[in-house]
């Protein structure tokens, strides 16, 4: 390729470097003739002066020029353009990768290198908020729905208390086991619309500040003849002395209860299904950490969607869905984690103010 004059060479170099996005030109030798501003920039930057005129591989590392090489390549021999969104450690990128030609033959290839981080953040929040929408209308019509024929439940045990006082000894006592089995049931059916309701409304009034040592405690408890932890071994790492958090008891006791049984219904073969809470600064974290496989992307990407599913072991994550929102609602927080031996969802609240 020709050289081009000073000038026009100058001219091009401020063009470049007056534009809001990364941009970088290599020849078909992959050496690196052109660098802007932007690209000196942000944690993956690096200074014009270690780059132009040094070999691409030399200025991405090992890591970033293999990823980036096949690419390029292919730009250079078909002539045609490339895009792709690429995940990096310091944002989201929109990435172009075009032919410059000369004559007939590619001679450069200009990478440009769009930051998408703010403008995704903002879909993905338009996109929550009116599933979040959506998903309070359905839960307080399920809560709605289910608050009727639980009248009709409170009126048969009634009804079945006073039969048993006509009945002999035996059976006012079993009609009497009956009714409180249905009162307990009938109770927990109520606490279920009132969280849901509560957690659709997003509505934080009148929380009291739980104990997070004792409502893990009694959620676990109660968990303790479940079914699905029947196969698997709960150890816990609990500090003695745990701040209060911004969240009532029964709400949180919920959470944890849900998080739990999925973990152990994630493993269905049994392993070690462990909770730990720890403080950081003026958040308290509580994760809930599985042996089961590691949720592929697809599934870590919609794990919180309303109604998206992850497996009939894992369940419907309408639950999750709620579970975020409510603590979301609190200044909380739900996270997923990947791990290379199972899944961690960390639950994370803040400290009550003394």
């Amino acid at each position: 390729m020709p050289e081009r004059p000073k000038a026009t060479t100058d001219s091009l170099g401020s063009v470049f470097d007056a534009l809001p996005i990364g941009l970088y030109i290599v020849d078909r030798n992959l050496q690196v003739v052109s660098w802007n501003r932007v690209r000196e920039q942000g944690p993956l930057g690096r200074p014009r002066a270690s780059a132009v005129g040094k070999p691409l591989r030399a200025v991405l590392g090992k890591g970033g020029f293999e990823a980036t090489e096949p690419v390029l390549r292919r730009v250079l021999k078909t002539g045609r353009p490339h895009e792709e969104v690429v995940e990096t450690p310091g944002g989201l990128y929109h990435v172009r990768r075009l032919p410059v030609r000369r004559g007939k033959q590619t001679s450069h290839v200009l990478s440009m290198f769009e930051d998408i981080t703010a403008q995704r953040q903002r879909e993905m929040q338009a996109i929550a908020e009116d599933r979040v929408a959506f998903l309070g209308q359905v839960v307080s019509g399920v809560a709605h729905e289910i608050s009727n024929p639980l009248a009709g439940i409170a009126g048969c045990a009634e009804a079945l208390a006073s039969l048993a006082a006509k009945g002999s000894r035996d059976a006012r006592r079993e009609a009497r086991q009956f009714r409180d089995l249905i009162r307990t049931e009938l109770y927990r059916c109520e606490r279920i619309v009132q969280f849901l309701l509560h957690s659709s409304s997003g509505s934080a009034n009148g929380d009291q500040p739980a104990d997070v040592g004792e409502t893990l405690a009694l959620a676990l408890r109660l968990l303790e003849r479940h079914t699905a932890l029947a196969r698997v071994r709960l150890r816990t790492s609990v500090p003695k002395v745990l701040p209060r958090v911004r969240i009532d008891s029964d709400s949180l006791k919920q959470v944890v209860m849900a998080l739990v049984t999925n973990a152990a219904a994630a493993m269905p073969e049994g392993g070690t299904l462990r909770v730990s809470a720890s403080r950081r600064g003026r958040l308290m974290h509580l994760d809930v950490a599985d042996g089961a496989p590691t949720l592929a992307e697809r599934q870590r990407v919609q794990v919180f969607e309303p109604f998206a599913t992850e497996g009939a072991q894992r369940g419907a994550s309408l639950g999750l869905a709620v579970a975020r929102g409510l603590l979301r609602s609190r200044g909380g927080d739900l996270l997923y984690r990947p791990r290379k031996d199972g899944n961690v969802f960390r639950i994370v609240l803040r400290v009550a103010a003394r």
